[in-house]
């Protein structure tokens, strides 16, 4: 275990003092821990894998401590460092504590973030007079009680020599969510499906562009194109961090990552896959107010031939130059055309 302060490491930080030795536990001790494990990894937990693009040096301390413990307390105190660096300005002090064990005969490493506790050590006793009475002890640094909160959980085991596979926990958060800064602490990031993810970034991608605001068609055009080029382009990532650097106005770029965080989604980077999308980003879809709709491909609006452009008040100006080759009513049948 390693004490880590509130809020994040800076120059002016004090030195910790870590840890220099594992601890001793009895079979009590052992089992009591296990139980409030346990009962943190029983909540909703998520499955993480190591994203090798993130610059942190934990997914290769979890997979050395997955064969061997011989650098257990040199490893458990860099990870309580990295996490002291990675932590929000806001976070609770606690203890970091680095645990190796087996699951079903598997060897598996847990990293936990727990708060620090007080309460009364109260104890029988009998005063001056012979009198029985009661003797308090205020405990400043109770851990692992029952009422212990266990942040944030990290349980991980070997895949194969090369890889692992983790699951994560955040009591700290709502609705199954978990800090995304412990997420990158660990080098991981959410095993969700590719296909999955990124449906889900174009969904709330779009929703952030609908919601943002109606009197602003050209800029909400030109992020939709972005999008859609983005989810067209032969990139295997998204770095969604990268995309609102350059495509949105700085005052749009909290807000959109935002957006993503509320639908569960990294806002560094995760794998793209447009399979369950691919009807959606052939075109651009341009709704009115009064029920119009425009479809048109993307390069279109790139190349000038559509353009959109807001005009007094609530109003905005379609222009599209092309050639018309059909026109059809509602029902999708052809109608004659005058010469």
């Amino acid at each position: 275990m390693h004490p880590i302060p509130k809020g994040r490491a800076t120059e002016a930080s004090e030195a910790i003092l870590y840890s220099e030795a594992p601890i001793s536990l009895n079979e009590d001790d052992r089992t009591f821990i296990q139980r409030r494990l346990r009962q943190s990894l029983a909540g909703y937990s998520r499955p993480v894998v190591e994203d090798p693009h993130l610059a942190s040096g934990v997914p290769a301390m979890i997979k050395e401590l997955l064969t061997s413990s011989e650098n257990l307390v040199a490893h458990s105190c860099k990870i309580a460092e990295s996490l002291y660096k990675e932590q929000k300005a806001v976070s609770p002090g606690g203890l970091v504590m680095t645990v190796v064990g087996t699951v079903s005969s598997r060897r598996c490493l847990v990293i936990a973030k727990m708060e620090h506790q007080e309460g009364m050590r109260v104890e029988q006793a009998t005063n001056d007079d012979g009198q029985r009475t009661y003797k308090a002890e205020h405990l400043r640094d109770l851990i692992l009680g029952d009422g212990t909160r266990v942040f944030k959980v990290g349980a991980f085991s070997a895949r194969d020599a090369d890889s692992f596979d983790g699951y994560v926990v955040d009591d700290q958060q709502r609705f199954g969510g978990v800090a995304e800064y412990f997420v990158s602490f660990l080098g991981c990031q959410f095993r969700e499906q590719a296909d999955v993810q990124t449906e889900t970034f174009l969904t709330a991608a779009q929703k952030f562009i609908t919601q943002r605001t109606r009197n602003d068609p050209e800029a909400n055009a030109q992020y939709e194109i972005a999008l859609l080029a983005e989810m067209q382009s032969g990139s295997k990532m998204i770095r969604s961090e990268d995309f609102a650097a350059a495509h949105l106005r700085a005052e749009d770029q909290d807000l959109f990552l935002g957006v993503l965080r509320d639908e569960g989604l990294p806002t560094k980077s995760f794998s793209k896959d447009t399979a369950l999308i691919k009807a959606k980003i052939r075109r651009l879809r341009i709704t009115t107010e009064r029920g119009a709709d425009v479809y048109a491909p993307p390069e279109m609006f790139q190349d000038g031939s559509l353009s959109v452009e807001r005009q007094d008040g609530d109003t905005s100006l379609i222009q599209l130059r092309d050639t018309v080759k059909q026109m059809g009513g509602a029902s999708g049948k052809r109608q004659a055309q005058d010469d």
